[in-house]
């Protein structure tokens, strides 16, 4: 039977009510607090009883402090005399607890306890929320901004799609707790005037709903990053995060442990982050580039459309680049095949597939290729065994490029040469219905 265990606080910073009456309800069933860490909460196994509980704000005080300072030593031999023992603290917050009948509450007076709750509200979470809310709204614009200069490869892309989800729900998020936090506190003044207590609240239940999109959309956008290969990338960016996140929590409880003054470790915390932070950003890139450079140069058979597929060439003079990236919503593939040495007898090839995963993105993709271009001209779509196709006129002349409609599809497609009708109907085959 296991002595202790931790568990996530999904409570907001300032609802001492809620988070009171949470571990009131945990000391019932067996569980009494003993620590605070920075995401979870630590508890030990005893006789469930039923325990009171009193959360308390120290705004002086700070996750950096080496130990409690002489006025909160003071404070808590108060707290002591009255009957109330310290369970746990973490920054500002402190929790304390008392085991018998009604006892004398810790906090009397209502003006004091808003401004307590405010002023260190202004030191944590305050500046917290209102910096994930510009950081979300700068991502969530910078998300639009790719969308509208190409739908496709953003829409196709795994990773920007969970930064998407992430980046909207931080958004909703932080502010919701801003607002909530700003209207308890008009109305929190108001009452003390009348020398009342306005109990807080947290949204427990939006946290929870939160938690239960982002996991299955993070899972659910991460599976086409592992199916085209990505996967390796993704798993060392969510890894790093988390290490660099574990270093510097690390870093600053060393330094704590050391007795370093709250300013020395704020500020060595802060170079550990700085530091950490800027060798995984170079780090990205470089694993990137390695991972491409890594990768051999794809055969003619390992592409599903090659020049030798349409015209007689040897397959050893040509080079290959083909990019792949999915999501839940598209699949693009994107393929260069030309010559090392370019000739009078030599041809290259260049294609775009487009797998529309959502139907109701057809349009958008379709549209995305033909840029509501009138240059497109439409001819006719059976010699490739296509919906419908495009080809881009250009100051009358007519190129070999093409927009081709197939069923879940969109192609586009460039020849150095104009093609023949079988050469047409090969490529319908290959890369409107053949696997990709």
């Amino acid at each position: 039977m296991r002595e202790t265990k931790r568990q996530m606080s999904l409570y907001s910073f300032y609802d001492h009510t809620g988070i009171e009456k949470h571990l009131a309800r945990m000391a019932e069933r067996g569980w009494l607090l003993c620590g605070l860490g920075q995401f979870l909460w630590h508890y030990r196994r005893i006789e469930p009883r039923r325990i009171t509980f009193s959360v308390c704000y120290f705004p002086k005080a700070t996750i950096y402090d080496p130990y409690p300072s002489e006025r909160q030593e003071e404070f808590y031999d108060l707290c002591a005399h009255a009957g109330w023992t310290l369970a746990g603290s973490s920054g500002q917050m402190q929790v304390f607890y008392h085991q018998g009948e009604n006892p004398t509450p810790i906090d009397t007076d209502p003006a004091l306890e808003v401004e307590a709750i405010h002023q260190s509200a202004k030191k944590t979470v305050l500046p917290a929320n209102f910096l994930l809310l510009g950081v979300a709204v700068l991502n969530l614009g910078l998300f639009l901004w790719r969308f509208w200069d190409n739908p496709v490869l953003t829409l196709a892309s795994g990773g920007t799609l969970l930064a998407l989800v992430a980046y909207t729900l931080i958004l909703v998020n932080c502010t919701v707790e801003l607002c909530s936090y700003f209207r308890w506190r008009g109305r929190a003044r108001r009452a003390a005037e009348r020398g009342e207590f306005l109990p807080t609240r947290s949204r427990v239940w939006l946290q929870r709903l939160l938690l239960a999109i982002l996991l299955p959309a993070g899972a659910w956008c991460l599976a086409g990053m592992f199916q085209d290969g990505l996967g390796g990338l993704a798993a060392v960016s969510m890894l790093g995060v988390i290490g660099i996140i574990a270093a510097v929590l690390g870093v600053r409880k060393l330094l704590k442990g050391a007795g370093v003054s709250a300013k020395a470790n704020l500020r060595g915390t802060l170079a550990a982050c700085v530091v950490l932070s800027i060798l995984f950003a170079a780090a990205i890139p470089w694993l990137v580039v390695r991972g491409l450079n890594s990768r051999p140069n794809p055969r003619a058979e390992e592409l599903p459309l090659s020049v030798t597929d349409l015209v007689e060439m040897d397959p050893d003079h040509y080079s290959r680049w083909q990019f792949r990236i999915s999501s839940p919503l598209l699949a693009l593939l994107q393929v260069s095949d030309y010559p090392r040495i370019y000739g009078e007898m030599t041809h290259s090839l260049r294609y775009d597939v487009t797998v529309v995963k959502v139907p109701a993105l057809y349009g958008l993709c379709r549209d995305h290729y033909l840029g509501g271009d009138s240059r497109y001209t439409p001819v006719d779509p059976a010699p490739w065994g296509a919906q419908e196709a495009y080809r881009y006129v250009l100051n009358g002349q007519t190129l070999e490029h093409y927009v081709l409609c197939y069923p879940h599809r969109v192609v586009e497609i460039t020849l150095d040469w104009t093609p023949t009708a079988e050469q047409m109907a090969v490529v319908g085959e290959k890369l409107g219905r053949g696997p990709l």
